[in-house]
């Protein structure tokens, strides 16, 4: 048997309970009408040089939608399963060892952070989880699209148009279809006449491509209260602040990342 066989095999033994264990920190906000997932690049440093890849999750409600990045979740999971320490060891080992590239760190690949829009209303909560669970709350707006005439192009299969935007220190291009009348998109984008199937800054550090719909029995919109034992309070903490506080902490390790959201410097 395979090394990879073995992880397959040993992570199928672990999803069914892992399930059952995802409940007890699961709060169900409404009933799902669409799940997207979306293949996530992001250049890692500030010069473009890294690369890291992810799934971003996009579960969409009537009122409320939630967004976050598969690996996270599958990470945090662990954190809250019964013998999920020991299995995280076997697969960080086994990611530490392998040699082909095709078993990845059982953690966040990008961030470690949840979106809710509208939760609650009127607000977009992030959830970080750290060492410290964070808890951001902002106000809930659309950004200030310009659409783009006689722009037309096709993803996942859909007619999609042009739209622009400069939103927290990055300029960045999106295409949105309207045959999925859902003003959403991944991250916290949202506000176009329908569903972002890609999105992408003018250097192109990150990007945002749809490679998956589901319509039916989706899963509902869910806000997940993931912590462990040793995080037994959330602070509450301003957008601006954690921002800052988390670029500190890398420059405390001589490293530096590049964030999404630049405008912190301005404050």
């Amino acid at each position: 048997m395979t090394k990879h066989t073995f992880l397959t095999l040993m992570l199928l033994g672990f999803l069914l309970p892992m399930q059952a264990q995802i409940e007890t920190i699961t709060q169900v906000i409404e009933p799902a009408l669409l799940e997207c997932r979306y293949k996530w690049v992001q250049k890692t440093d500030t010069l473009g040089t890294g690369i890291a890849v992810d799934t971003m999750v996009l579960r969409i409600g009537k009122n409320v939608s939630q967004s976050y990045p598969q690996s996270t979740f599958f990470g945090d999971s662990l954190v809250n399963t019964p013998n999920g320490g020991e299995l995280f060891s076997k697969l960080f080992d086994a990611a530490l060892g392998d040699t082909t590239g095709t078993i990845p760190m059982p953690m966040s690949r990008i961030i470690n952070e949840y979106h809710y829009k509208n939760y609650p209303k009127g607000k977009l909560t992030t959830w970080a989880p750290r060492a410290t669970v964070y808890q951001i709350e902002e106000d809930y707006e659309k950004q200030a699209w310009t659409l783009v005439d006689d722009s037309v192009k096709t993803v996942f299969g859909y007619k999609c148009q042009l739209a622009t935007c400069t939103f927290r220190g990055r300029t960045y291009k999106a295409w949105y279809t309207t045959q999925l009348p859902y003003p959403e998109g991944p991250w916290k984008f949202n506000g176009l006449p329908g569903l972002i199937t890609e999105v992408y800054d003018t250097k192109n550090h990150y990007h945002f491509t749809l490679v998956s719909l589901k319509q039916n029995n989706v899963a509902p919109v869910c806000f997940y209260n993931v912590r462990n034992e040793l995080q037994p309070e959330v602070e509450k903490i301003d957008r601006i602040t954690f921002l800052k506080q988390r670029e500190q902490f890398l420059l405390d390790y001589n490293k530096q990342y590049d964030y999404m959201e630049t405008d912190y410097h301005e404050h």
